[in-house]
């Protein structure tokens, strides 16, 4: 089954100024590496791979591509600015369709660190296919869930409510950007994007899908 890997790495992370003005968040140092650097390597190896980028970052981007010798395609979505950004579903489907993108989608934020192979979640959503998944933690007491994206399950793992940064979440089970699309309902995305819903944050796309048949966690 063939499946294409889209890393949304063109946002302008505002909020850790002064470290991102000039270096994009998925380049910030980690261990001897960069964040990019795990997150490319959770990846199949040979997958199909798209990273989505802005036109302040491409070159950067560029250049961690010539030293590691990844093969990935680079999508400039051609923006500046903050005030300009497309927003991650916008990038998401220009992505899809200028990378042209083959069969299902991984979609993985670059902001996201794993230490676990993503086959593993691969494997559960393709068995919930054509629906829909995305992949959910559940945090330790300790943690504010009131910054993220929540997710409440019925007992087969399907989604019944989703809701982003809420003072009194129902759960503790938090989304964050890690999806499964099936090829049968990417078209979801233009169609998302057609409702003038909010395109930035990616957890009311997956809100809205959740609203319209199953999705899972």
């Amino acid at each position: 089954m063939a499946v294409t890997a889209i890393l949304l790495a063109a946002g302008y992370a505002t909020r850790l100024y002064p470290l991102t003005r000039d270096v994009p968040k998925p380049l910030l140092p980690l261990g001897k590496g960069a964040i990019l650097d795990a997150i490319y390597g959770a990846l199949t190896p040979g997958m199909k791979t798209i990273l989505v980028t802005n036109h302040r970052f491409a070159d950067r981007f560029r250049a961690w591509q010539r030293e590691h010798g990844v093969p990935l395609e680079l999508v400039d979505d051609g923006t500046e600015t903050v005030e300009t950004r497309l927003g991650a579903i916008r990038d998401l489907e220009l992505a899809r369709t200028r990378g042209l993108a083959a069969g299902d989608l991984l979609v993985v934020g670059t902001d996201n660190l794993f230490t676990w192979p993503l086959e593993t979640f691969v494997a559960q959503a393709q068995r919930q296919a054509p629906a829909p998944s995305i992949a959910v933690w559940d945090l330790p007491p300790e943690a504010d869930v009131s910054q993220y994206g929540v997710v409440r399950r019925a007992p087969d793992s399907r989604i019944v409510e989703f809701v982003e940064k809420s003072p009194q979440p129902p759960t503790r089970e938090v989304a964050t950007c890690l999806y499964y699309f099936p090829e049968a309902m990417c078209g979801r995305i233009r169609e998302f994007i057609g409702t003038g819903g909010n395109v930035d944050a990616p957890g009311h796309f997956i809100k809205w899908l959740a609203g319209r048949g199953p999705v899972y966690g």
